[in-house]
């Protein structure tokens, strides 16, 4: 991609937040509801909330001990998880409270099969607890809704703001490999684009985050054959931060305000370093509260977003956590 190419891209346009979603469970579910009642009424988005039940890997041995029938045992969960749920929504938003739907099955296909028929504009849900431990792991349905749902994913951990002041934005803005520069490109002002919308509160930042590294400094040092192979190996490390700070200023700067506007304030880091561990280095050193990040954009090996190194990233941090489809991204779950 070329500097002008870049520079004279405009942000896409995103629709507004209309319907959310938020996928509920007995545990965390009055703290996930306020969060999810608030972002829901600050972009005047309608809310659905689903419960998925899961059938226990141990069903027919509780089926023989309750001397009930499989079935009968899903429905008794079903209907006691439903009542649970319906008291918190009931609680948590009075004056406009939502419908509850249930679905029975797997999880992460119920979640994308709604929303796919209701046009969902983001998903909200509680990270999974991990077994055994203390913390939390983005696996199973998390995995599976930041990979293959068609809409932003906010994957949140307990006790952390409804309302995120701190925002870290992680782009890859190293494209001399992609495959698709345009989709790369487009999937960048996306997350800088949901950021914004996220960030809250009076003097609200958005840092704007690319770990780069120089793999061909090693080799340079190796084979230079020039008389003095440092100076080439630091002349090759200044030409690739030069050209990434280009790229990444011309990619903020369509989303620049003007001083004293009420968008949250844009803040560029340029950071050495393999992204799984720069991102989660820089959410603790800025206290970030909320990272958002792109997902499935596989654009050559320099531009996969989420990969072999995801769930490094993911289970690295302390924070929520928002992952943002490219343009045009389809799922491959088949809804009927």
């Amino acid at each position: 991609m070329t500097a002008n190419a870049t520079e004279s891209a405009a942000p896409p346009v995103f629709g507004p937040i209309a319907r959310m979603l938020v996928v509920v469970e007995p545990d965390d579910a009055e703290n996930l509801l306020h969060a999810a009642a608030w972002l829901s009424a600050r972009h005047g988005a309608e809310l659905d909330v689903l419960i998925c039940i899961e059938s226990p890997k141990d069903l027919a041995a509780i089926a023989r001990a309750t001397e009930l029938a499989e079935d009968a045992v899903l429905e008794h969960i079903a209907e006691d998880r439903h009542q649970r749920i319906a008291k918190f929504v009931a609680r948590t938003m009075p004056q406009n409270t939502p419908k509850v739907h249930l679905s029975i099955g797997k999880a992460f296909i119920a979640v994308i099969d709604h929303v796919v028929r209701f046009d969902i504009d983001l998903v909200i849900k509680t990270a999974e607890p991990m077994s055994g431990l203390h913390g939390f792991l983005f696996e199973s349905t998390d995995q599976h809704l930041m990979r293959k749902c068609p809409c932003p994913v906010w994957i949140r951990l307990p006790d952390t703001p409804a309302m995120p002041h701190t925002i870290l934005a992680a782009v890859d803005v190293d494209d001399w490999d992609a495959s698709e520069p345009d989709t790369l490109l487009g999937l960048n002002q996306r997350v800088i684009e949901m950021s914004r919308r996220l960030a809250s509160g009076p003097g609200a930042v958005v840092h704007v985050l690319h770990a780069w590294e120089a793999v061909g400094e090693g080799m340079i040092w190796t084979f230079a054959s020039g008389s003095n192979p440092r100076l080439s190996a630091e002349t090759y490390v200044n030409e690739i931060v030069s050209a990434r700070w280009h790229s990444l200023e011309a990619l903020i700067r369509p989303f620049k305000t003007p001083t004293g506007d009420q968008n949250p304030r844009l803040v560029e880091h340029l950071v050495r370093g393999s992204p799984h561990n720069v991102i989660a280095e820089q959410a603790r050193h800025l206290s970030a509260a909320l990272i958002v990040m792109g997902t499935v954009a596989r654009t050559g090996l320099g531009g996969v977003i989420i990969g072999n190194t995801a769930e490094n990233i993911l289970n690295a941090v302390k924070c929520s956590v928002v992952t943002v489809k490219p343009e045009g991204f389809i799922s491959p779950i088949v809804v009927d």
